[in-house]
């Protein structure tokens, strides 16, 4: 099984956290979608055919995309490519953009899941953040997603935000609760180079909230997705049972997928390819010439890539896995590295399962770095 990822890179403006490839040129929509088409019958053979279980559409603000232009889009991908007969189709969105119109012009497309970028239910992040939708159109939008037949639902948030404290944060979570949306995405702000947000923090118009006060977010995240019955999966993804990401479980996986659009990525299993950055380039670029970097993976790129996304997840790292995949020297290497985070608590082992514990997610990225092998 394999995935579609489609880089929709336009936005009526950028919010200030975000370091993704976006364009405010909404003009060149029209253009942008028949590249896009090209794109896609152009490398139609680098999945070698293999069937197509996901297709998300990412970006950006895919919501600006009228129904009809999802549809033909979709369309394109159902005549060059094998699709499974019920495929997981998602269309991230902007609630100010998921009007009862909007949703009832989706219900016509094959889209069958929305992730909701709802970042926050207070007006006054929402201004910090730069974002252009209300509290109450985050609530309201989730509340007619689901009256117009949208059961498969993914809401963002953000927490670790400037002067946000537990109190406020957790007054977050009762609201997602209450609108009973079965799969939550909750980040820590990174203060990401080239954002706004770094500069703002740079010049101290802004100041990052303290490590304690982060800690004391995530174990009230935690928290909260046990009492309501999510399971924690990945490191920042919370979900009720049946409802996992399909696609981005794929990626943490090692599965296939094909990236389209600008800045997107590819991975086929041996390789990692990378499209053109910039709309401009990717307007003018022939099909043929759109892939701007392609990487060959060692058998030591793939093991760690495998230890860095697998570590993250409720799968863990297999050891049987390893040694199968690249051999009884990384096991050994692996075996190593991860002993003082067993001592120390931070992993626990399950035959040859070996994964986070509360404790380790705290120091994953440590954690991760420790194992990778330079």
């Amino acid at each position: 099984m394999a995935g579609i990822y489609l880089h929709i890179p336009f936005c009526k403006k950028k919010c200030f956290y975000c370091d993704f490839y976006v364009s405010l040129a909404l003009r060149h929509k029209a253009a942008f979608i028949e590249k896009l088409k090209k794109e896609l019958k152009y490398r139609k053979k680098f999945l070698n055919k293999e069937t197509v279980q996901t297709i998300y559409f990412g970006g950006g603000t895919p919501s600006v995309l009228s129904g009809n232009e999802i549809s033909d889009i979709i369309a394109v991908i159902y005549e060059h490519f094998s699709v499974a007969q019920k495929p997981e189709i998602t269309l991230e969105a902007n609630p100010d953009d998921l009007s009862k119109e909007y949703l009832k012009e989706l219900k016509t497309t094959k889209i069958n899941r929305l992730s909701i970028g709802i970042q926050s239910f207070f007006d006054d992040d929402l201004k910090l953040m730069n974002r252009r939708h209300t509290a109450k159109e985050a609530y309201d939008c989730v509340v007619n997603a689901k009256s117009a037949g949208f059961l498969n639902i993914t809401g963002d948030l953000i927490y670790g935000l400037p002067k946000m404290d537990g109190e406020k944060w957790q007054k977050n979570l009762t609201i997602f609760s209450q609108l009973e949306i079965p799969h939550l995405s909750a980040y820590h702000l990174t203060y990401e180079q080239g954002t706004v947000f770094y500069k703002f923090r740079k010049n101290g118009k802004i100041l990052e909230i303290g490590e304690e006060n982060s800690e004391e977010q995530f174990r009230l995240l935690r928290k909260f997705a046990q009492a309501n019955g999510y399971e924690h999966y990945e490191i920042s993804n919370f979900a009720k049972p049946g409802y996992y990401s399909q696609h981005n479980s794929a990626y943490w996986q090692e599965k296939k997928y094909l990236g389209l659009g600008p800045s997107a990525h590819s991975y086929n299993g041996s390789q990692r390819i990378k499209n053109s950055a910039l709309l401009k380039e990717y307007l003018n670029c022939e099909a043929k010439d759109l892939t701007q970097e392609i990487e060959n993976l060692s058998k030591k790129d793939k093991y760690n890539e495998y230890i860095i996304t697998s570590l993250r997840t409720i799968w863990g790292v297999s050891t049987k896995k390893i040694t199968q995949s690249y051999g009884i020297h990384f096991t050994e290497k692996f075996y190593k590295n991860i002993r003082k985070y067993i001592d120390t608590g931070h992993i626990v082992r399950e035959c040859d399962k070996f994964s986070l514990t509360e404790k380790g997610l705290f120091i994953s990225d440590k954690i991760t770095e420790d194992l990778y092998l330079i």
